[in-house]
C-alpha cells in the first residue's frame, strides 16, 4: 500500500512538473523578440503625384522585417533558424510598451517621407520651397513621458504659447535660453489632434544649459523638423501614404519611386528592385537594421536587384550567398548611386 502511495505521489509530481515546464515554453512571457523575415510590397500605391509620369511596369519594393514576441519554445527554435535573429526585448523596445514602440516608429517614418521627396526633387533638379509645421517628438527619455515633462512620442510641438512656432531645434533651444526666467513657459502642441499646452516653471532652465541639457529637462530625447513641400510647378505635388509601416528604412525605396514619377520613361526598367536605407535630404543613404531578414523576403519575391546601404553591404552579400539566390546586392551610399545601379541593371538586360 506504501509502495502504491509513493508511486501515485511520484506520478502526480511528474505531471505536476509537466504541466509547469509546458506552460512556460508555451504561455510565459519571455524577455526576448524575433526579427524574421516580413513583407516586401511595391511602393505603387503607396506614392502618387498631382500630373507627372506615370508608373513604370516594374516595381520598387519595399522590405520590411516581422517583429514578434515569441513563447521560449518559439525562441529557442528561433534561435537555430538562420533567417531569424532573436534580441532582448530590453534592447529593442528600450523601455517603451509596444504600443509607444509603434508609435516611434511612425513619427520616425513621417520624417523618412519628407526626407524621400525632398531628395527627388533635389536629384531631378526642380524647385520647391519649405514650410515649418513644427516639430515633432520622435523619441522620449526613458521615463520622461507623462510622469516627467507631459511629453508624448508623437506630439507635435508648435512653439511657445503665443509666439510664432518655432522652424528648427536650434531656434527652438535658442529661444528657450533667451526667455525671461521668472514665469512659466509654456508650449503649445497638437496630440491626435488635439490642442493642449504643456508648462514648465522658468526657473528650470539657465542660460548655462547645452542642447542637450535644454532637450533633458524637456524630457526629450529628439525631435523631428517636420516641414511641408511645396514645388513650383503643383503638378510635382507628391504624396506619401505608407499606412502602419513604420521605421526610418523605406526612404531611399520611396525617393526611387517619387523620381519614377517626376522624371520621363520607366526608371524601374519594368524589373523588380527592392531597396532599403535611411535617406537625406541631399540624397546620401545610411544602414538600417535586420538586412538579412530583408534578404530573405526580397528572394522569395523573386527581386533581380537589391540596392542596399554601404554599411550593410557585407551582411546582405553573405546572406544572398547563403540562400543561392540569382538576386543581384548592389551596395549605395547615395540616391544618385542607387539610380546608375538601376540604369546599370537595364543595360545588362539589354
Amino acid at each position: 500500500m506504501q509502495k502504491k502511495r509513493s508511486d501515485w505521489r511520484r506520478i502526480t509530481m511528474i505531471a505536476a512538473a509537466t504541466a509547469v515546464l509546458m506552460w512556460v515554453m508555451l504561455y510565459a512571457p519571455t524577455p526576448y523578440v524575433v526579427y524574421e523575415p516580413g513583407i516586401a510590397v511595391s511602393v505603387k500605391p503607396m506614392i502618387s503625384i498631382e500630373a507627372g509620369d506615370k508608373p513604370g511596369n516594374g516595381d520598387f519594393l519595399l522590405t520590411a522585417v516581422k517583429l514578434t514576441e515569441p513563447n521560449f519554445l518559439r525562441t529557442i527554435s528561433s534561435m537555430w533558424d538562420a533567417n531569424k535573429d532573436v534580441h532582448l526585448r530590453r534592447d529593442v523596445f528600450r523601455g517603451y510598451t509596444q504600443e509607444q514602440f509603434a508609435v516611434r516608429q511612425q513619427v520616425i517614418m513621417q520624417g523618412s517621407q519628407n526626407n524621400a521627396i525632398e531628395a527627388a526633387y533635389h536629384y531631378a533638379s526642380l524647385p520647391y520651397s519649405t514650410k515649418a509645421d513644427g516639430l515633432l517628438v520622435a523619441d522620449i527619455l526613458i521615463g520622461g513621458d507623462s510622469a516627467r515633462s507631459g511629453f508624448k512620442t508623437g506630439d507635435l510641438l508648435l512653439g511657445f504659447h503665443g509666439r510664432e512656432p518655432a522652424e528648427t531645434v536650434e531656434q527652438l533651444l535658442a529661444s528657450i535660453q533667451s526667455l525671461n526666467k521668472t514665469g512659466a513657459v509654456s508650449f503649445d502642441v497638437d496630440r491626435e489632434g488635439q490642442h493642449t499646452q504643456i508648462s514648465f516653471p522658468g526657473e528650470s532652465f539657465s542660460e548655462e544649459m547645452t542642447n542637450e541639457q535644454l532637450l533633458d529637462v524637456l524630457g526629450i530625447k529628439s525631435l523631428t523638423e517636420l516641414r511641408s513641400l511645396e514645388p513650383d510647378d503643383p503638378d510635382n505635388k507628391i504624396k506619401i501614404a505608407a499606412g502602419e509601416i513604420g521605421g526610418p528604412s523605406a526612404g531611399l525605396v520611396f525617393a526611387l519611386q517619387a523620381l519614377e514619377l517626376l522624371t520621363e520613361g520607366d526608371l524601374s526598367g519594368g524589373s523588380r528592385i527592392a531597396a532599403t536605407g535611411t535617406i537625406t535630404v541631399d540624397g546620401k543613404v545610411g544602414a538600417i537594421g535586420g538586412i538579412k531578414q530583408k534578404i530573405v523576403i526580397a528572394s522569395e519575391k523573386g527581386v533581380k536587384l537589391f540596392l542596399v546601404p554601404a554599411g550593410n553591404f557585407k551582411e546582405a552579400e553573405a546572406k544572398a550567398k547563403e540562400l543561392g539566390t540569382a538576386m543581384k546586392i548592389a551596395s549605395v551610399s547615395s540616391l544618385q548611386e542607387a539610380v546608375q545601379q538601376v540604369m546599370l541593371l537595364q543595360k545588362t538586360a539589354e
